[in-house]
């Protein structure tokens, strides 16, 4: 049948066809559950087998492209889509998604300066409830009257990207999508942790991180210990990119395991 348009029709086979691997879809259902299928910044393209199934699906956020096949699909076909005059900066995805785009031409992406993370996901309980310790702080959960603190920390915190932070949680509180926890020590804010992209099916882990003065004593970990426990328990799965060897051994102690590589590939003028 080839690439089509999806359609709110196609929503149950679509979403269906996703949640087989909710965590590496984090954003696709997310995006679907938040903004449907026919705004003006997000659109999304079904490839179908000649029975009918659906094989492959490719979203466009904005100017951002993520494709999902769990084998062989239409690439040509929906290179075709985004190089037909729409918004293009960004392809990301699971590398065996990503990367058969690579050997299309006229797709201007700067392959060799992509970036890859590992990709991994959560879904039991019983090595975080292993790891879980008391801690000697006040551990809060993130409110819209936090913003202010929460940016400070942020700020501090050199592993995240310079940004306007108090935007970003402007952001986070307004989607619906995220939810939080920080620790507080004598009226300071040391550490915290917060999920993005939730959705009925999964949720990411993103913006763990502790004050340059509180590190070594676990207190993130504790932290994202503590919110994976509670996503888990609503029937989610999660999932979290990382790229630092010693992140990565604490969170195969948490139980999370890895999936594939997620691959983010700019156009050659961004």
């Amino acid at each position: 049948m080839g690439v089509r348009p999806l359609t709110e029709r196609d929503r149950e086979q679509t979403l269906s066809f996703l949640e087989q691997e909710s965590a590496v879809n984090v954003f696709l259902i997310g995006d679907i559950y938040n903004h449907g299928f026919g705004s003006d910044f997000q659109q999304l393209w079904g490839d179908f087998d000649p029975s009918g199934h659906l094989r492959a699906v490719l979203l466009r956020y904005y100017e951002y492209w993520i494709p999902y096949a769990r084998s062989d699909f239409d690439v040509e076909g929906f290179a075709h889509i985004m190089q037909n005059g729409q918004a293009l900066k960004m392809i990301s995805g699971i590398d065996r998604a990503v990367e058969p785009f690579r050997n299309i031409p006229n797709l201007p992406f700067q392959w060799e300066k992509s970036r890859r993370t590992y990709f991994a996901q959560l879904t039991e309980l019983s090595s975080l409830e292993k790891m879980e310790k008391d801690v000697d702080v006040s551990i809060r959960r993130m409110k819209h009257t936090d913003i202010e603190v929460l940016a400070g920390l942020s700020e501090k915190i050199e592993e995240f990207t310079s940004r306007d932070w108090e935007e970003e949680y402007q952001r986070m509180f307004s989607s619906h999508d995220s939810r939080g926890l920080w620790a507080e020590k004598n009226g300071q804010a040391v550490a915290m942790a917060r999920t993005a992209a939730e959705n009925p099916a999964s949720a990411m882990i993103v913006g763990v991180g502790t004050h340059p003065s509180w590190r070594k004593k676990g207190l993130a970990t504790q932290l994202m210990i503590r919110l994976c426990r509670e996503v888990l328990k609503e029937g989610k799965h999660l999932a979290l990119f990382y790229d630092n060897p010693e992140a990565g051994s604490i969170y195969r102690r948490l139980g999370f395991r890895e999936v594939g590589t997620w691959n983010m590939v700019s156009l050659s003028n961004t």
